[in-house]
């Protein structure tokens, strides 16, 4: 496992229980409290606040339950006071193995560097962070604006992206994705493109991602009728405060 001075400010920690433990919930659950403080989601069971994934072809399922890739994103973006850590603990991997609902990593650092790296880049950073976009995580619901890349108060960037809440938002917003704002952002994912990586997802898998210092994303994965389908317990950190 990967190891960080400030598990705020990188990709943070992939890693691998070999063989997945017996109880999972209890071992993500232990494992984000040692972190800080649990964020309990909306109609998650505040005394075991995991969501635990199920595939399904629906397209009002979930994105982390649907077969395509879910994208570049931080978790939460919609939320003023989003939760600071996402822990995936993998039970089951995907039926076909491979990359099959494989994840990719990319660190915001990274990004940046290379958003900045040519003039298209530069262009868009600059609107990403100068202007507040609308996010909207289902059809219908009010658009709240925020800023794509947001600077700290010791001058760090970080990043609020998931680009399906940015274009729900701009349509109920403007009636469609103004072509200056999806030029931004299109230079963003394929900045993300440039420097993420694959990781390939097997039973015992752990990823812990800063929703602001990093980008994560899960590939298609297999939606079987026949076989298990994959599986992954999610369990979110409101604030880190043993770090």
């Amino acid at each position: 496992m990967s190891n960080g001075n400030d598990l705020l400010s990188r990709i943070l920690l992939v890693g691998r229980a070999q063989p997945a433990v017996d109880d999972g919930s209890k071992f993500v659950l232990d494992l984000a409290r040692s972190l800080g403080e649990l964020s309990i989601p909306q109609d998650c069971d505040p005394s075991e606040p995991v969501i635990r994934t199920a595939p399904i072809r629906s397209r009002r399922a979930a994105p982390f339950d649907r077969s395509e890739a879910i994208g570049w994103h931080g978790d939460f973006a919609t939320y003023e006071d989003r939760p600071e850590i996402s822990l995936v603990y993998i039970t089951r991997p995907d039926p076909r193995g491979g990359d099959y609902g494989a994840w990719r990593l990319a660190s915001v650092n990274r990004v940046l560097e290379r958003l900045q790296a040519s003039d298209e880049g530069r262009s868009a950073f600059e609107l990403l962070h100068s202007e507040r976009l609308p996010f909207s995580y289902s059809e219908g619901e009010p658009p709240r604006r925020f800023h794509v890349i947001q600077a700290l108060p010791d001058g760090n960037l970080r990043i609020r992206f998931y680009l399906p809440s940015i274009r729900r938002g701009c349509v109920a917003e403007y009636g469609s994705v103004p072509a200056h704002i999806a030029a931004a952002l299109c230079q963003l994912e394929c900045a993300a493109n440039a420097v993420g990586e694959v990781v390939p997802t097997k039973s015992g898998s752990l990823l812990v991602a800063s929703n602001w210092s990093a980008l994560h994303d899960r590939v298609q994965q297999t939606i079987s009728q026949s076989r298990p389908n994959r599986e992954a317990l999610l369990c979110f950190v409101a604030k880190a405060t043993n770090l």
